[in-house]
């Protein structure tokens, strides 16, 4: 007699029994009030809450409220997303490093566990753990439709006894996303080639919107594009800007989409002579960028509610050194970094309306370290404790440091296969796409809709943070911590 195969009930219909199970236990922890639930969930790691979707229908609808995922947002903190740039492959991977408390994680399975002496003795604890999440596919619909680019259809089963999936080959320049830049948990994207923006994301939820194409008349009209993402507040609602090179006549032009509706509208000739918006960041409404005039590079500053740009004062350094010098977000200031042989010195811009004002935050001497790596060093995260997270392009490294309660550098090298990085500071969000879009007629789609059975090269490989210990000395502005700093627990 043949035995019967077991059968595996949907994920739907466990999360029913687990309910039904439940209410049978009698008092439970889905009887405590939701906002006692609700501090208890935004303690987790964002992995943690995804995973607590599946533990039964009542956590599921709670999980998914938009009110929650507002109130996820309001505390979240931005946290490096990892990305490889072979340029021989195409990766939709993107590997969320995350702070978490707990311990006993394992740092061959992409987790990170650093300990440090604090000034009054004892330990501290600072857990990383690198998180799988997925961008979508360019011309992904080619690449389904399209038999001829298959590599290899892998038959047969796993060691866990499931089917493989199909692993491809498929051409980086046609398939491969660019991420323009992060707001608010949100990436847009662009092509790799024009940096023209095509689409804006949720990683963590996994959907996305293509955006409509330019107002421009023909395509072979323009060229060059630069672009960036951003919100304005006082409006709630998501801009991408686009700046081209429109050749007759020959200038440049800016357009603004406003995401939800269907068309770009014109906003006027570009003011500045952009190279590209490199380094492009959005803090507090507004976009900022370099750019080059015939005396040098400059900061410009794109502002989302009025549409207008203008150009912002340095602070007192070279900006022409690009190899040096990065932008970005320290606590929600815009951020400078900058290295040289001495130091690196981080700069925030103080902005009080008509008056910016910068100013020196930290400031970390190398001179008597002989490891400390030269090169370009990018702001990832300022923790309430006043510690440091940043990155380091070269050697495709973080490092973490505190410049009082710990004097030596945290150097964390990425490992895992041979590749480079690229790093951006994101916050993670479990807010809808559909939840920000001005009107209803734009579709939503879902990163797992049509490719997830898909199977790129290289993507089943794990990463992991491999810790080395650098001494240094450092130069803190004191006024900035305000002396809390000392009592604060590690976030």
């Amino acid at each position: 007699m043949k035995r019967k195969r077991k059968s595996t009930a949907s994920p739907a219909t466990q999360m029913v029994k687990n309910d039904e199970h439940i209410q049978q236990l009698g008092t439970n922890i889905t009887d405590l009030p939701k906002s006692f639930i609700h501090d208890v969930l935004l303690k987790l790691p964002t992995r943690n809450i995804i995973a607590c979707k599946c533990a039964c229908k009542t956590w599921y609808g709670l999980i998914s409220d938009p009110e929650f995922a507002k109130l996820h947002f309001s505390q979240a903190q931005p946290f490096p997303i990892i990305r490889p740039l072979d340029p021989s492959r195409v990766s939709r991977i993107l590997y969320l490093a995350e702070l978490e408390d707990g311990s006993g994680f394992d740092l061959r399975k992409c987790t990170c566990k650093i300990n440090y002496d604090r000034s009054g003795g004892g330990k501290s604890y600072i857990h990383m753990k690198l998180t799988k999440y997925k961008i979508p596919l360019r011309n992904a619909d080619e690449v389904i439709d399209s038999q001829g680019n298959v590599a290899s259809s892998v038959g047969g089963r796993n060691h866990h006894g499931r089917k493989r999936k199909p692993c491809i080959r498929i051409r980086p320049n046609h398939h491969k996303y660019k991420v323009v830049n992060s707001c608010n948990g949100f990436l847009c994207l662009s092509s790799p080639v024009t940096n023209d923006p095509v689409v804006v994301c949720n990683p963590i939820t996994g959907e996305f919107i293509h955006l409509p194409e330019s107002a421009s008349k023909c395509e072979k009209e323009k060229e060059s594009y630069d672009c960036g993402f951003g919100f304005n507040p006082k409006t709630n609602e998501y801009k991408v800007l686009r700046i081209f090179q429109q050749r007759e006549p020959y200038t440049k032009v800016a357009e603004v989409h406003t995401l939800g509706t269907d068309s770009w509208k014109f906003v006027g000739p570009a003011p500045f002579f952009l190279s590209m918006l490199e380094h492009t960041t959005y803090v507090k409404g507004a976009l900022y960028s370099f750019y080059y005039e015939s005396l040098g590079y400059k900061i410009y500053s794109f502002d989302l509610e009025t549409e207008k740009s203008e150009s912002v004062p340095s602070p007192p350094i070279r900006l022409e050194k690009s190899r040096t010098v990065s932008m970005g977000v320290l606590g929600d200031c815009l951020c400078l970094c900058d290295y040289d042989v001495l130091r690196i010195k981080f700069w925030v811009l103080d902005d009080h309306g008509a008056q910016k004002i910068w100013r020196q935050k930290i400031s970390v001497y190398t001179e008597n370290c002989g490891r400390w790596p030269y090169g370009l060093y990018k702001s990832m995260n300022y923790l309430k404790n006043g510690a440091l997270l940043m990155f380091h392009s070269r050697t495709n490294s973080f490092f973490y440091y505190h410049p009082r309660r710990y004097r030596k550098a945290i150097y964390l090298k990425i490992r895992g296969f041979k590749s480079d990085f690229e790093a951006i500071s994101h916050v993670p969000s479990l807010i809808s796409l559909k939840d920000i879009l001005v009107g209803s007629d734009v579709q939503v789609l879902h990163i797992h809709s049509r490719c997830a059975e898909l199977r790129l090269l290289g993507e089943s490989k794990a990463l992991f943070l491999d810790e080395e210990i650098a001494e240094l000395a450092s130069d803190f502005n004191s006024s900035d911590s305000g002396g809390e700093d000392e009592d604060e627990d590690e976030e």
